[in-house]
């Protein structure tokens, strides 16, 4: 547990799985019988095994005010509630999942339907049982290298979510589109960063509405030790998110700290436009 601790940085809040599962104060309280369990999001660092066969359509849901996490799979008889801070199973009425218009999931009141025994951690993996069946969690590879938009997009449901929720200035954006120099955003990024999953989705909506224009923007994803990555090396990344833009074919500036949180304002300044 102390090895993991030190490898994986400290969340600022219960927004992936693989961290949630350790982080969470072991006294943690579950919701009253009566109460909604609110703000499950989809994330995507876990891949469903059940019986040793991947369930990749598996969707994954974890909440920061619930400190709890959502299995739903055709593969389980039901789907499955996780409280890491008992280690408690339960199973979970479909009919009280509601969907909510952000992507997110509420469990409405009296939708966990009883224990179902403990899950256990073995390495990086969780097991629990359910329906005569073990189901293990285990963590996917980060991305690395160059992704597709709707790759990303795709191995990254969350992304796609909060890509959705961010609105660019349509000012900004609509000068973007008359930029007439040949403009490359390249965004390096890790799926392991929390910061990179709140900003990187930002700059995907920003690419979305500027397709067809001149300016590209590419993604590629770094390992966690940043340094040992030979592109990172080559030109100088040794933090993300980071955007090095390019107009020309030249390096004109770099999008890094604050500027994420208004990624078309940052390139638009970057640009002079």
């Amino acid at each position: 547990m102390k090895r993991l601790q030190r490898s994986l940085p400290t969340p600022p809040a219960l927004l992936a799985l693989a961290l949630s599962l350790f982080y969470l104060p072991p006294a943690a309280a579950q919701a009253p019988a009566d109460a909604p369990l609110t703000g499950f999001q989809q994330v995507s660092d876990y891949l469903l095994v059940v019986d040793g066969e991947a369930v990749p359509a598996a969707k994954i849901y974890s909440s920061e005010s619930a400190r709890a996490i959502l299995v739903v799979s055709g593969k389980l008889p039901a789907p499955v509630l996780l409280w890491p801070g008992s280690a408690q199973v339960e199973t979970v009425s479909v009919m009280k999942m509601a969907g909510q218009p952000d992507g997110s999931v509420t469990l409405l009141p009296g939708a966990a339907q009883g224990g179902r025994g403990r899950f256990e951690v073995e390495g990086l993996d969780v097991v629990f049982p359910v329906g005569g069946a073990i189901a293990r969690l285990k963590p996917k590879p980060d991305l690395v290298g160059r992704q597709p938009m709707a790759v990303l997009a795709s191995e990254k449901p969350e992304y796609e979510q909060r890509s959705r929720i961010y609105q660019p200035s349509d000012t900004v954006v609509e000068r973007l589109k008359r930029q007439q120099r040949e403009v490359k955003v390249e965004v390096y990024f890790g799926t392991w960063c929390p910061a990179c999953g709140q900003m990187v989705p930002r700059i995907m909506k920003v690419a979305e509405q500027l397709d067809g224009s001149k300016v590209k923007v590419e993604f590629y994803g770094l390992p966690r030790h940043i340094s040992d990555d030979p592109r990172a090396k080559r030109f100088g990344v040794k933090s993300v998110p980071t955007g090095i833009v390019y107009v020309d074919g030249k390096e004109k500036g770099r999008i890094t700290g604050n500027g994420w949180r208004s990624p078309e304002r940052a390139l638009s300044d970057l640009l002079g436009s």
